[in-house]
């Protein structure tokens, strides 16, 4: 008995209990290869903080001691759920999104995987094993003899050497960017650096860069069939592309938008969603403005008093009214504060609407949309209407009078069957107001654009990834994950065409100008006009790690590490691998494009060129 008590009482204990607290987190986020490597250095790490705090003259020390042990959980904790929905470990500069996670609970609580919840469960027999180990040396002053000392010292330049790398070494990179403490810690480091550096890449190399990007078409096609007309931009919810014509045992899934599809209509098939971790409010932002978002958070706060001089603004501009619609919450993401910059004159959020239909998270689609039609046809100037669908939005609850899908019995209950179920529910929506339109005399004059606005089900999921690659016939990967519909509807024009052009919504501004007649002089554009363009590139922000990108028939996923060395790139729609070490210079360009993103709005370029009276929203 004594001997167990010995054993409970000593570091050794601790270090087992760690070790097991390592193998579920590296379990968790889906470290193998280096997963013994990291939980050895792990174990370094806490067994020096260990040792040196347990003997030092401390008041309270164990307290303290169950303190930091739950906040290396609660981190550990948050890590995983994290890296669950975005394929990355959270961040210092992600705290922001605190906030935004407490506004959606049934989004968080559903994405929690219970073997999470294993991180915690050895915090009472830590916490018990330290408070004896403490009392087993308190007989007696500790002094720390050399072989401790030099061991201290040792530990702390392999920590150092490891989050300075000096050897530039791809293997300690890798190590870097997944072991617990040196990731964060070198987050943190970094975050700070990135505070305190005041260096700006000049003007001159940004304008140069924006010319060669933005190539223009002599004589574009589609130029201003839209011209004149009103402009409906609907932003569907976590719409994926794969849903688009398909059919789920033998019924349409989205049997509104496939009609669309029949006349007066061009659909763009390889269009890729761009966002970064602000997600809708991302979409709308990059969408709008032809910028990439930046990792760092939700561009709609970071620039709230940037100058921009997009859709909203070049649509004024011709004579429009600017407004917004969204069935939730107006200040979520920060939309009310942002709105005005973005060139809104108006914002129609929950607060405004009826709320005689609530689904999920707030007004349900088909009820903004009956209310919407009104407000239309009130409007005594053209309008520019954006919309932004909201009960597609994840966990995807409906209740059984609205469902219309009859589900496979395997498929009910689940992440997958459930959103069928909402997309069709959305299609319905979008159905009954494009015939809405109609009655009230509004839809000829009136264009229609539709994208969806980041991926509903994703592939890091393990029972997703099962039930859709057997849904497609084929491995769901990202360059289905993150593909979404782009729909414009042109009433009147005689066109049907689908454009297998890769883009993304950083190409959605200069598109639509395009159709509408807009010129885009005065703008600062990192997209092109998809309907005229040579060649399709995008760069990726969240799900796939930044220098990540889709060009042509290819996407090319950077490495774990970040680093060229050992990334990944096959063929859209086949899974196909191909060599990706020939994309190098893709790879630099795409970085390259999401630093000059970065630069415009952290400069606040575009207010070097451009001034716009303030936007008081009604």
């Amino acid at each position: 008995m004594k001997k167990i008590k010995d054993i409970i009482a000593s570091p050794y204990f601790i270090a087992f209990l760690w070790a097991f607290k390592m193998m579920v987190y590296y379990s968790l986020i889906e470290v193998h290869r280096m997963e013994i490597v990291m939980i050895v250095l792990s174990l370094i790490v806490w067994g020096a903080i260990f040792i040196c705090f347990g003997r030092c003259n401390l008041k309270r020390k164990q307290g303290i001691f169950l303190t930091v042990y739950f906040l290396f959980s609660l981190l550990m904790f948050a890590d995983t759920m994290y890296y669950n929905y975005y394929n990355q470990t959270v961040s210092i500069r992600q705290i922001w999104q605190a906030k935004s996670v407490a506004a959606v609970p049934k989004s968080f609580i559903a994405t929690l995987i219970p073997a999470s919840f294993l991180l915690f469960v050895d915090i009472p027999f830590a916490y018990y094993s330290f408070k004896k180990y403490v009392r087993k040396i308190t007989d007696y002053q500790w002094k720390p003899n050399k072989n401790i000392k030099y061991a201290v010292y040792a530990l702390t330049a392999i920590i150092v050497t490891l989050i300075a790398n000096p050897f530039h070494s791809a293997a300690i990179e890798r190590v870097n960017s997944m072991e617990f403490f040196t990731s964060h810690v070198n987050d943190i480091c970094e975050t700070i650096a990135e505070n305190l550096s005041t260096e700006e890449m000049p003007q001159e190399e940004i304008l140069e860069v924006l010319e060669d990007v933005v190539p223009e078409a002599e004589k574009p096609i589609y130029n201003g069939i839209g011209n004149g007309k009103n402009l409906v931009v609907i932003q569907l919810e976590a719409f994926q592309e794969f849903v688009i014509g398909a059919e789920y045992q033998g019924q349409e899934i989205t049997p509104n938008l496939n009609q669309l599809l029949k006349q007066d209509t061009i659909l763009f098939d390889q269009y890729y969603s761009n966002i970064g971790k602000g997600n809708t409010a991302d979409a709308e932002f990059s969408s709008l403005n032809s910028l990439y978002p930046i990792i760092d958070g939700e561009s709609y706060r970071l620039f709230e008093e940037n100058t921009f001089n997009g859709l909203p603004w070049l649509m004024r501009e011709q004579g429009y009214e600017a407004f917004a619609v969204h069935g939730y919450k107006g200040e979520f993401w920060n939309r009310e504060n942002a709105y005005p910059e973005q060139g809104f004159q108006d914002y129609i959020s929950l607060e405004d609407l009826k709320q005689d239909e609530l689904i999920g998270m707030g007004v349900s689609d088909k009820s903004m949309f009956k209310q919407l039609v009104p407000i239309l046809g009130s409007k005594i100037n053209p309008f520019f209407s954006f919309v932004i669908t909201l009960t597609n939005h994840h966990p995807f609850v409906l209740e059984e009078q609205y469902r219309t899908l009859t589900l496979a019995d395997e498929d009910k209950e689940t992440k997958f069957g459930d959103y069928l179920e909402t997309v069709r529910y959305t299609d319905e929506a979008v159905g009954q107001f494009i015939q809405d339109l109609k009655d009230a005399g509004l839809y000829e004059n009136t264009v229609i654009a539709l994208y969806g606005d980041h991926h509903g089900l994703n592939c890091g999921m393990e029972d997703v990834q099962e039930q859709v690659s057997a849904f497609l016939g084929r491995t769901y990967d990202y360059d289905e994950m993150l593909n979404i519909p782009l729909i414009i509807h042109v009433p009147g024009s005689g066109i049907k065409e689908t454009i297998s052009t890769t883009g993304g919504q950083i190409d959605f501004m200069p598109t639509i100008a395009n159709i509408m007649g807009l010129t885009l002089d005065k703008t600062m554009i990192l997209g092109q006009d998809l309907t005229n363009a040579k060649e399709g590139f995008v760069a990726f922000t969240s799900y796939l790690f930044e220098g990540s990108f889709a060009i042509n028939d290819v996407i090319f996923q950077i490495s774990r590490g970040e680093i060229f060395d050992g990334s990944r790139a096959w063929k859209i729609g086949t899974n196909e691998e191909v060599d990706a070490s020939l994309y190098k210079n893709e790879y630099e360009k795409a970085l390259l494009l999401k630093k000059i993103s970065k630069e415009i709005l952290e400069q606040n370029l575009i207010a070097d060129y451009i001034t716009h009276e303030p936007t008081d929203m009604q």
